[in-house]
């Protein structure tokens, strides 16, 4: 099956983020303060009209690398039985290309600690000591990748 990568508005995607970004934690809100910034792209794949992978980007330093021109990922999103099948290394790219587009010179996430190795296969680099993350209290690290 070919998937494509579309810009949608953020309603599109609210289920899938809530549905797999809050799942076994304790916040309920998938609601970021960054979705009402002008430059945020929300970018989803769609099979049969429902969303089944989404992630949104907008600039943002990175703390890490102040300084820097950043783009940051937010709210990626795959649906549970899609986890693995190469959506999100689209919707990476997608943001990848978006940020030099934006002329970024690095793209950076927070990324929860079980998704590190889908980070790494990606060129990102952890950076910086890990956290618990507030909304989730799942441990994660800022991840890095030079554009």
């Amino acid at each position: 099956m070919t998937y494509v990568v579309s810009q949608v508005a953020l309603a599109d995607i609210m289920q899938l983020r809530v549905a797999i970004l809050r799942k076994g934690t304790p916040a309920t809100d998938c609601n970021y303060p960054e979705d009402k910034y002008p430059d945020v792209v929300h970018f989803a794949i769609f099979h049969e009209g429902t969303a089944i992978a989404t992630s949104s980007w907008f600039m943002s330093e990175c703390p890490e690398k102040t300084g820097e021109i950043a783009m940051q990922l937010k709210g990626m999103a795959v649906a549970e039985n899609l986890q693995g099948a190469g959506l999100g290394a689209l919707l990476i790219r997608a943001g990848l290309e978006l940020a030099k587009e934006r002329g970024a010179t690095i793209a950076w996430a927070r990324a929860r600690d079980s998704a590190m190795g889908f980070y790494e296969r990606l060129g990102f680099v952890s950076t910086g000591d890990g956290f618990i993350d507030g909304p989730t209290a799942m441990p994660h690290h800022i991840v890095v990748r030079v554009l």
